[in-house]
C-alpha cells in the first residue's frame, strides 16, 4: 500500500525538476513568456502618447528619464508614478560617444566614472520627488553606451550601490532563455528598436521570446514623434497583440521582471 502511495509522488517530484536536479523556471502566472516595454530618454511623446496608450491596455512600462523640464513634464511623470509606471535613471546629462555625434563637451570621452556616478546620484533623488514610494532605482546606460574615458563602469556602479538593476541594449533581437546563465542585472540585454520599425517585425520579436520561454525587453524612444520614432499607430498595435495573447505573456516593469528571476532562477 505505502509503494502504490508514493509512487505518484515520485513521478511528480521528477517531472518537476530538470536533468541534474534543477528545478524548472517558471514564469509569473504560468505565462511562456515574458515581455519589458522600456522608453528611453523622458521624451514628451511618452507623456503624451506612449503612457496614454499604456493605461488604455491597463499595461505598465519602465521610463528612463533624464533631468525633467517645465512643470508640466513634472506633473506627467508624477502622474505616471501614481499609475504604477516605473520611472528609470538615464543620467543626468547623457554622456555618448563623439563618433554618434555628441558635442566634446558631454562626450564619454571627456568623462570619468566618478563623474559619471554623480550624475546618476543627482538623477536618483530627482526620481525620488517624482516617485517617493519607489525605493530603489533602475538604470539605463546612455546610447548604451559601458565605457566613460575609455572605461567600463559597469563594476563601479554594482559597488556604489546607486540603483539595483541596469539594462544595456544593442539592435540585436536577443532573447534572454530561462537559463539565465548569461544573465548579469547589470548589463540586462534590450533590443533598441530602429526608427520606423513596422508592427510585424515587433509581433516577431515578442513571439520569438515565447517561443524560446524567455524574456524580450523592447527598448523605444520617439512614440508618435521625436527621434527614433515609431507611429503611434505601431505601438498601439503591438499593444493590442499583446492584450489580446496576455495568457501567454507576462508584461511587467523592467525591475519587477529583473527581481522576479533574482528570486526564483
Amino acid at each position: 500500500m505505502k509503494k502504490i502511495i508514493l509512487f505518484p509522488l515520485i513521478v511528480l517530484v521528477l517531472i518537476s525538476f530538470k536533468k541534474g536536479g534543477k528545478k524548472e523556471f517558471q514564469w509569473k502566472n504560468g505565462a511562456k513568456a515574458a515581455i519589458c516595454l522600456t522608453y528611453d530618454d523622458g521624451m514628451q511623446t511618452h507623456v503624451q502618447n506612449a503612457i496614454p496608450q499604456l493605461d488604455n491596455v491597463g499595461m505598465k512600462g519602465t521610463f528612463f528619464i533624464n533631468a525633467p523640464t517645465g512643470s508640466s513634464s513634472v506633473i506627467g511623470w508624477k502622474k505616471a508614478a501614481r499609475n504604477g509606471h516605473e520611472l528609470g535613471n538615464h543620467s543626468l546629462f547623457h554622456p555618448c560617444p563623439r563618433a554618434i555625434g555628441w558635442d566634446e563637451e558631454i562626450a564619454t570621452e571627456n568623462y570619468n566614472i566618478p563623474q559619471m556616478l554623480k550624475e546618476i546620484k543627482t538623477v536618483n533623488m530627482i526620481l525620488e520627488n517624482l516617485d517617493p514610494n519607489r525605493k530603489t532605482f533602475a538604470y539605463a546606460y546612455p546610447c548604451n553606451h559601458t565605457e566613460v574615458g575609455g572605461k567600463s563602469y559597469i563594476d563601479d556602479l554594482r559597488k556604489s550601490k546607486l540603483v539595483s538593476y541596469a539594462r544595456g541594449g544593442s539592435g540585436e533581437k536577443k532573447i534572454i532563455t530561462p537559463d539565465f546563465k548569461d544573465l548579469n542585472k547589470m548589463q540586462v540585454h534590450s533590443w533598441a528598436v530602429p526608427e520606423d520599425t513596422e508592427l510585424q517585425e515587433l509581433i516577431d520579436y515578442a513571439e520569438k521570446a515565447k517561443e524560446k520561454g524567455g524574456l524580450a525587453i523592447f527598448q523605444f524612444h520617439g512614440i508618435g514623434g521625436q527621434w527614433l520614432q515609431i507611429s503611434n499607430e505601431t505601438h498601439q498595435g503591438l499593444l493590442k497583440y499583446l492584450s489580446e495573447n496576455k495568457t501567454d505573456y507576462w508584461i511587467a516593469s523592467f525591475s519587477e521582471v529583473v527581481a522576479y528571476i533574482e528570486k526564483n532562477k
